[in-house]
């Protein structure tokens, strides 16, 4: 599952909409459904995405159902030091 999060507030401080930024950034009403169900987008949209004003990998992140593996990834998105100790 990805989050878009990161995307969403962008678009919330901008006062935008999901269409508006598909309009302005030229991507396809698809890509914003894909958005809407927390599906991977491409490669290239998230770059155009990332023009919008921040590094793509703060607009969208992959989430894990797994909880040890998701906790890792953040503490690595936070640059934290150490790791899980067993």
């Amino acid at each position: 599952m990805i989050s878009y999060s990161g995307l969403l507030q962008k678009l919330d401080e901008k006062g935008l909409t999901k269409t508006a930024l598909a309009k302005e950034l030229g991507i396809s009403s698809r890509t914003v459904a894909k958005i809407g169900r927390r599906e991977k987008i491409a490669d290239y949209v998230l770059e155009k995405m990332a023009a919008f004003g921040c590094p793509a990998d703060e607009l969208c992140q992959s989430i894990s159902d797994n909880s040890l593996l998701q906790t890792l990834r953040d503490e690595k998105n936070i640059r934290m030091s150490g790791g899980v100790v067993p």
